[in-house]
């Protein structure tokens, strides 16, 4: 005979388990009776939120709450930078680096965005071009687009999409081509190194856990090729980074670089040379050492590359799940584009429209559902002491030495500051077993950030505009840049995908702008499906009445949801971490 303990007397376990308010959502805040709460263990004192009111005191009050440095230390391989720095330090890194992110930069975002898109859609359609192919990198080729979009607009250096010579390929037994290994290819190697830059940035990033883990010191003398590639990597590119950051001063000051050259280094550099020419006292207040550009461009890559990379890839398995969604989606952009061509399409006047319309909506919806950081982190460490804060209405004192998580996924999730409507999986069931039982929140319903002034605009299950649900709910708004002046704006703290406040990210504008228009090319004239190959060959699924076909598709559709509920995790951002399941 079993026996099992009252669940009164094991609830307190799900609060050690990690990442519990990722997995548990709005819950565990339901479950505890507030929006906020501290837990005091032997490791220490957190406190935990999803009350907006909460999150935009603590972002707004950077003083009284910095992050927690020390918890970024393995982010500094090749130098301080502005993630890992807080008070007059971050202060210089912020004035630095903040300048390079323009609108002229977003044009230059815009258009290798739109290349490397093509290429990859070119690449997925097949030699034939007639698609229905099986893609099962999705992850891995979204990866790399991001990666080479932030390399060109970023660091000035163009990557070109790989053709089957330039990897090391192998087929499967359907002839498919596994692009995902990246050769080191003797001509494309600069003189004085190893590696080609491709390779290198690959390599280093491939073996990222190892080069935060491991001392430097050990990882050289550890056996076997892996850690001798990573710490390769590691070098090489650290120095084709060094050579480029002293071939762009060499042809900023003999005149030769182009005025008009806007990847974010060219722009940093010539900053950093307006400063040289300073007073000393200006100059050793303004100015980065070589190291901290490095650390700068790191941080600017690492997590750049993965936020737009993992919001392009969720987006599409999201769309291939939601076809109602999907089929808006590609209506709007037929409004917007009107049959023409991507080299028609213009940055100043199509990217508004993306923002404000079906594209935007898209976007805001995955980046609520799959928030790039599930738990934003501040303190009242580094000495500041205890810190006054007001909690439901109340005056309460965070103590001194507490550790703080702005918990997004349950922030994104809280019924109280969003439109809802029921649930609407087959059945009326909900999407998670225990969170937002009797509401949509766990779904993704894009057309929630819609407004009503569109004629074109999605009501709810019960035919409600969203703007008068949202009014009849109580919903405030605020105005922010995550989202267009024509979408549905959250209360101030209820949405923050790049945090809030002083330290929001500096490249929120880059990666809405490169995942606007990959969703615009891959949606403007193709559609994604799931692949049911699991359930039934495609010989089979041809000889299927629709009956037997929806069948087959709910199954797909069951197992991505497990996916996307069981197999999310976090190294340095959120990810689907188990396996390949992905649309086609």
């Amino acid at each position: 005979m079993a026996w099992r303990l009252p669940a009164s007397w094991t609830n307190w376990v799900d609060f050690c388990l990690p990442d519990f308010a990722y997995d548990y959502r709005h819950e565990v805040f339901k479950r505890v009776g507030h929006d906020t709460f501290l837990s005091v263990a032997p490791g220490g004192i957190v406190l935990y939120t999803c009350e907006p009111a909460v999150i935009s005191q603590i972002t707004t009050r950077r003083n009284d709450f910095p992050k927690p440095t020390h918890i970024y230390t393995s982010l500094d391989i090749y130098g301080k930078n502005v993630v890992t720095t807080e008070r007059d330090a971050w202060r210089r890194h912020r004035k630095a680096t903040s300048p390079p992110f323009t609108e002229k930069n977003n044009h230059l975002v815009w258009d290798e965005s739109i290349r490397q898109a093509k290429a990859m859609l070119s690449d997925w359609l097949g030699k034939d071009s007639k698609g229905g192919q099986k893609i099962d990198r999705v992850m891995d080729d979204t990866m790399r687009l991001s990666l080479n979009v932030i390399s060109a607009a970023g660091f000035g250096r163009t990557m070109d999409w790989p053709t089957a010579d330039t990897l090391a390929a192998s087929k499967e037994a359907d002839g498919y081509v596994d692009t995902s290994k990246i050769k080191n290819e003797d001509r494309d190697i600069d003189p004085g190194h190893s590696m080609s830059y491709t390779y290198a940035i690959h390599c280093l990033l491939d073996n990222i856990l190892l080069q935060f883990l491991i001392p430097r010191w050990l990882l050289v003398r550890l056996p076997g090729a892996t850690p001798r590639k990573a710490n390769e990597a590691y070098h090489e590119w650290g120095n084709y980074m060094k050579e480029l950051l002293s071939k762009k001063k060499e042809d900023i000051e003999s005149g030769v670089a182009n005025v008009e050259t806007n990847d974010i280094l060219t722009q940093l550099v010539k900053q950093q040379l307006v400063n040289q020419s300073q007073d000393k006292d200006i100059k050793s207040k303004n100015q980065l050492t070589e190291s901290e550009v490095l650390g700068n461009m790191f941080v600017l890559i690492l997590a750049g590359h993965e936020t737009a990379a993992n919001s392009i890839h969720f987006s599409i398995l999201y769309l291939a799940l939601y076809l109602q969604s999907q089929r808006h989606l590609q209506a709007d952009l037929d409004k917007i584009f009107a049959g023409k061509s991507p080299d028609q399409w213009e940055y100043d006047r199509d990217l508004p429209h993306l923002f404000g319309g079906m594209a935007g909506a898209v976007l805001a919806e995955e980046l609520r559902l799959a928030p790039p950081v599930i738990g934003i982190p501040k303190s009242t460490q580094e000495g500041v002491g205890p810190q006054k804060l007001t909690v439901e209405g109340k005056e309460c004192v965070v103590p001194g030495d507490a550790y703080i998580s702005l918990c997004t996924g349950a922030a994104h999730r809280n019924p109280g500051y969003w439109p809802t409507s029921k649930p609407r999986l087959p059945g009326g069931r909900p999407a998670h077993p225990v969170s937002n039982l009797d509401n949509d929140l766990e779904e993704f319903r894009p057309e929630r950030w819609l407004l009503s002034e569109d004629d074109d605009a999605v009501t709810d299950a019960d035919g409600i505009p969203v703007e008068t649900l949202a009014k009849d709910q109580g919903l405030g708004v605020n105005e922010s840049s995550d989202t267009s002046d024509r979408l549905f704006k959250p209360a101030k703290g209820a949405y923050l995908p790049f945090s809030e406040g002083y330290r929001a990210c500096l490249g929120r504008r880059f990666a809405q702008v490169e995942v606007l228009a990959v969703l615009a090319i891959l949606f403007q004239n193709h559609s994604v499906e799931l692949d049911v190959s699991r359930y039934a060959t495609d010989e089979e699924v041809d000889k299927m009445s629709l009956d037997q076909k929806a069948e087959v598709w709910h199954k797909a559709a069951e197992d991505a949801r497990d996916l996307m509920l069981n197999g999310m995790g976090v190294i340095i951002t959120l990810q689907l971490r188990a396996g390949k399941y992905l649309p086609r």
